[in-house]
């Protein structure tokens, strides 16, 4: 499995995956937008990625000089087989302690508590106003802040 970063130009599968497995999602420009491929022997010299072979995607969007780790999905077909986790090991190096917040579903706590984030009361204005926002859909959701890394 491999871990790329797309250049915002360079969305067109991973679009079609969000579509597929997360319809409310919502790409934004601004964001960093990351996703797992599973490599294929019978893959084309052009190595281009389809959606057939995203079996991870996570956002990193920014809120100030703060961010939002969001809109991570993994693929029906991979879930409970340790990709989120190993999906989380590889966005470590670009999170920041105390800067890096999730709207976590609420079954997924202990996902991300594992990857050191820790439920929160209270978070930056900008944050806590976005998550209010957030609280009005039809899922359950907690706010959680990087406290530090396992």
């Amino acid at each position: 499995m491999q871990l790329t970063w797309l250049a915002p130009d360079d969305r067109n599968e991973v679009k079609k995956f969000y579509r597929q497995h997360m319809p409310y999602a919502r790409l934004l420009q601004k964001e960093s937008l990351c996703v797992l491929t599973q490599t294929d022997p019978n893959f084309d010299s052009f190595g281009e990625i389809t959606s057939s072979k995203i079996i991870a995607s996570a956002r990193i969007r920014p809120i100030g000089q703060l961010s939002i780790l969001t809109g991570m999905l993994v693929h029906p077909d991979f879930r409970g087989q340790g990709v989120g986790h190993l999906l989380m090991r590889e966005l470590e190096p670009v999170l920041c302690d105390g800067k890096t917040y999730i709207f976590a579903l609420a079954h997924l706590v202990g996902l991300y508590a594992q990857h050191g984030f820790t439920v929160i009361e209270d978070a930056p204005n900008d944050i806590a106003q976005l998550f209010l926002k957030y609280q009005g859909s039809d899922k359950e959701l907690v706010l959680m802040g990087l406290a530090h890394f396992p």
